[in-house]
């Protein structure tokens, strides 16, 4: 078994490999779960686990456990500036505005003389952008670029999208398809209706509770990926609880195969139908949106039955299969 390069220096105290060059030095056989391994060529060297040096013929033991510990952190070496830089995007795709960069510093746990450094390469690729407010700094066009082709080589994108756009002319009412992500439910394709609506179609995240798609994914997925989300979404006071909330969209979704939202406070009406893949789960949710006055929400209108035709005709598409049982 070769576990390191020639000219490596491997301690048995914190595992570490130190490779040089591009041949093996370390022989290893395995007696009784132990691990001899034997370095054979190679330079002297030390450690801080050891300070006496690494001289070829040196021999050490480990058992098979401590073996294969040295191959996990071997294996998970990477470079650290790319995960830091990911942090710094991170925290600005947590924000609908631009963010100063003492608070970009902050959430990416970072010194502000170390972000400015990475902003320095992140606005030269393009993926920040410098805001027109001294200090700030948002997203650029390449995180946007980036986003967007990852969108599309979603499996089954293109047939949903095609279904919206449908939607949207045999309804005259905005449409969206929605996925879930481990941030939330996420809008990643729109149409506006021929009426817009009091509160404009967006994409990206989305709320769970004020929204029909947020509600469909709450009936269809299991608590634990939900329940933290309705709890910061329902103000306190609010009847609802994470429970209550889930029961009434799980029933809903059974007796009419659809979610739906009534905001007549805010002139807002949504409606959502699951789009299913192959093993029975939610892959999208296709939805209608609208306001009282332009959106029939009425199982026998034309408008539901147009949403549930679109959702059964991607399902098909996509070879998907709806669940024996929901919730």
């Amino acid at each position: 078994m070769k576990w390191a390069d020639k000219d490596s220096i491997v301690c048995p105290g914190c595992l570490l490999v130190r490779n040089r060059l591009s041949s093996p030095v370390l022989h290893s056989t395995v007696m009784n779960d132990t691990m001899y391994v034997e370095q054979y060529r190679g330079r002297p060297g030390t450690c801080q686990h050891d300070e006496r040096p690494w001289k070829p013929g040196r021999r050490f033991l480990m058992t098979s456990t401590t073996a294969e510990k040295m191959t996990n952190v071997t294996a998970r070496r990477g470079i650290q500036s790319v995960e830091i830089a990911f942090r710094i995007l991170s925290a600005l795709q947590t924000s609908v505005r631009a963010l100063p960069l003492r608070e970009i510093a902050a959430l990416s746990e970072l010194s502000p003389s170390a972000t400015s450094n990475y902003m320095i390469s992140l606005v030269r690729t393009g993926l920040v952008s410098a805001d027109e407010k001294p200090g700030c700094y948002k997203l650029g066009p390449a995180s946007l670029a980036l986003g967007m082709s990852a969108i599309n080589q979603l499996d089954g994108f293109d047939i949903v999208r095609r279904e919206v756009i449908a939607l949207r002319e045999a309804t005259l009412s905005g449409a969206a398809v929605t996925a879930w992500t481990e941030d939330g439910p996420v809008s990643l394709f729109k149409q506006e209706g021929q009426t817009r609506s009091i509160l404009e179609l967006r994409t990206g995240l989305i709320p769970l509770v004020t929204t029909a798609a947020g509600k469909l994914f709450v009936a269809c997925l299991q608590p634990e990926r939900t329940d933290d989300l309705i709890s910061r979404e329902l103000s306190a006071g609010q009847e609802w609880s994470p429970a209550s909330f889930r029961d009434e969209a799980i029933t809903e979704l059974r007796t009419c195969g659809f979610t739906a939202v009534h905001r007549g406070d805010m002139g807002y009406v949504s409606v959502a139908a699951p789009i299913w893949d192959r093993d029975g789960d939610l892959r999208f949710a296709i939805s209608l949106i609208g306001s009282p006055a332009t959106l029939n929400t009425e199982i026998e209108g034309k408008e539901i039955k147009a949403l549930l035709d679109s959702a059964v005709r991607a399902t098909v598409a996509l070879g998907g299969k709806v669940p024996r049982k929901i919730g």
